[in-house]
């Protein structure tokens, strides 16, 4: 099991807390108390630590767009193609937030054809000298949309993705763990990935103006 504890008083952007199923980031604080003539005493508690995001990167409140095209079948057999074009209005979305991805279908195929969401989890575990690393994929979340019919060019749908509550947020200033978000769109093979980052509501600020 791989622990990550911080230990480094003049380090102010540490991981946030995390428990995974190959390691974990702990925080635990000691207040030890020595009496004269009497035997010490120690306590010991585990703390959850929530790291801020920096509202200053406009990275973070920027729209993200993304477009696939994908023609099925093959040799003589091949349809006309499927394709998707994808929006989200940010790339921040703190715990419990709904998230409205805006999507615009074109089915050239003979069949209908039913679009799909998903929000994954990515966890990457990496030893101490980063010369190895296990990598675990995990769906919070999948949702369907209404099936776009046989034929049908340019329909345009909004599908509301809340994410969970539960859910950890994203680290990526750890040396021996990284926990990404992705929010998957696809129609059949035509798929269009977004990386967001998850922060906590505790920690949720406005975003700087644009």
């Amino acid at each position: 099991m791989l622990r990550d504890n911080a230990t480094n008083s003049q380090a102010f952007d540490f991981p946030s807390s995390f428990q995974g199923v190959h390691g974990k980031i702990a925080y635990t604080l000691t207040v030890s108390i020595h009496r004269p003539w009497h035997l010490s005493k120690e306590f010991t508690t585990e703390l959850n630590f929530v790291n801020c995001i920096n509202n200053n990167n406009q990275e973070l409140w920027a729209p993200l767009r993304g477009s696939n095209s994908v023609t099925l079948g093959c040799l003589w057999c091949v349809s006309g193609p499927v394709s998707l074009t994808a929006t989200l209005e940010k790339k921040a979305f703190f715990q419990g937030e709904t998230v409205k991805v805006m999507c615009l279908f074109s089915n050239a195929t003979s069949t209908s054809r039913t679009p799909k969401l998903k929000l994954v989890q990515k966890q990457s575990y990496f030893t101490a000298n980063r010369t190895s690393q296990r990598i675990l994929h995990k769906s919070l979340l999948s949702l369907t949309g209404e099936p776009v019919v046989a034929y049908a060019y340019n329909v345009y749908t909004e599908i509301m993705l809340t994410i969970p509550s539960s859910a950890a947020i994203t680290i990526s200033n750890c040396s021996i763990l990284v926990v990404e978000y992705i929010i998957e769109v696809s129609l059949r093979s035509a798929t269009v990935l977004f990386p967001i980052i998850l922060y906590s509501p505790v920690n949720a600020r406005q975003p700087p103006l644009m």
